[in-house]
């Protein structure tokens, strides 16, 4: 196959056509004959680059796609290195290879998938073309979703989640570790060094009470892991968020991008997370109890047993509690110059606090 690109400007139409075959995207008499890509539509941050691209083809290519999404692992060799451990690019590529079609969740459509590990990462070569979302309606967590959408992402949410409730399917996924395991346990000493800059930068949020309770979680942070892993077990998103969430124009279903983080845990992680940080506390306290009941009730429609609302409920509060681990460990990476960022983590601090403190959460932090 011709040599795999690392960067949007090395996409040829060479390779695309080898791309697009391989994945039965197009015929054997289909040929790419150019791609074509915006620098301004290039985006390049810490763990790699996102770009849009455009495609032409010579043939009757069918529905085949004229524009898709690339997506590259980082090229750092020392960014590389320190991800390696994490695995968050082979569990996102595989995702896509083996679970994507599993899960009743719509996800982005995969065109193309590299996904070659080894032992060392600089020898791991990553890349998708995935399906362009930008005739949907992309969520905004700054502003926080409607309460319309909130439903809908729960609805899907719990549909994906009985799809792996026990684990099931999983057998064969090493990829994806559990959700107490090594991996997510090493946030305790990143929440540790974090939290200083985090008081400093968010003293305005930040409410009295919680001052002390944010300082006890980071001794609290495994348990509160091994808690989440003692749940009934399915597979868990793990950074299920309105910014990570599309949804149909016409009938409002939710489509989920991102990937990396999957885990094997309870799925009131993704609940707690999803309704304690991505709504307005106003829309939080009118709608919340509608809303767990409809992710709890769609879990039983699509088979779930032996989980009960009151034993889902407590699960739930311990998902809004760990939840404040996100805004810390964001600091490390805050552009203060960017109003959006600034705007978007003081909006999630204030909601998660009144989430925790409404039901009493903080009582899991000792």
């Amino acid at each position: 196959m011709a040599t795999l690109p690392t960067t949007t400007n090395e996409i040829t139409a060479e390779w695309m056509t080898e791309a697009l075959r391989g994945s039965g995207t197009i015929d054997a008499d289909v040929s790419v004959t150019e791609v074509l890509t915006d620098a301004a539509n290039v985006g390049v941050g810490f763990m790699g680059e996102v770009a849009t691209v455009g495609v032409k083809y010579d043939g009757d290519a069918g529905d085949a796609p004229t524009q898709m999404v690339a997506k590259f692992a980082t090229q750092s060799p020392e960014i590389k290195t320190m991800m390696h451990p994490t695995r968050v690019f082979e569990r996102e590529h595989r995702f896509y290879e083996q679970l994507g079609s599993v899960t009743p969740v719509r996800t982005p459509d995969a065109y193309h998938v590299t996904c070659n590990t080894s032992g060392e990462p600089l020898e791991e070569e990553y890349m998708l073309l995935l399906e362009d979302l930008g005739g949907l309606v992309l969520g905004d967590q700054v502003a926080g979703v409607s309460p319309e959408q909130a439903e809908s992402s729960l609805v899907g949410l719990a549909r994906h989640h009985a799809a792996f409730w026990d684990a099931k399917g999983l057998e064969n996924a090493p990829f994806v570790p559990p959700i107490n395991g090594v991996l997510n346990k090493a946030g305790q000493g990143i929440y540790e060094a974090s939290l200083p800059g985090f008081k400093e930068v968010f003293a305005g949020a930040l409410l009295p009470e919680m001052v002390p309770v944010a300082d006890a979680y980071t001794a609290n942070h495994p348990q509160l892991l091994d808690r989440l892993k003692a749940m009934p077990n399915t597979l868990v998103h793990f950074d299920y968020r309105a910014d990570n969430l599309f949804f149909e124009p016409d009938d409002g279903s939710v489509v989920v991008i991102d990937w990396q983080a999957i885990s094997v845990g309870g799925g009131a992680a993704d609940v707690g997370y999803f309704i304690g940080q991505n709504l307005s506390t106003s829309d939080r306290r009118a709608h919340e109890d509608a809303l767990l009941h409809s992710y709890h009730d769609t879990l039983l429609q699509n088979g779930v047993t032996g989980y009960d609302y009151d034993t889902f409920f407590q699960d739930y509060r311990l998902g809004l509690v760990y939840g404040w681990v996100i805004p810390v460990f964001a600091v490390g990476s805050l552009d203060a110059s960017s109003e959006r960022a600034v705007a978007l983590w003081t909006n999630v601090i204030e909601r998660v606090q009144d989430a925790i403190f409404q039901h009493n959460a903080q009582e899991f932090i000792s």
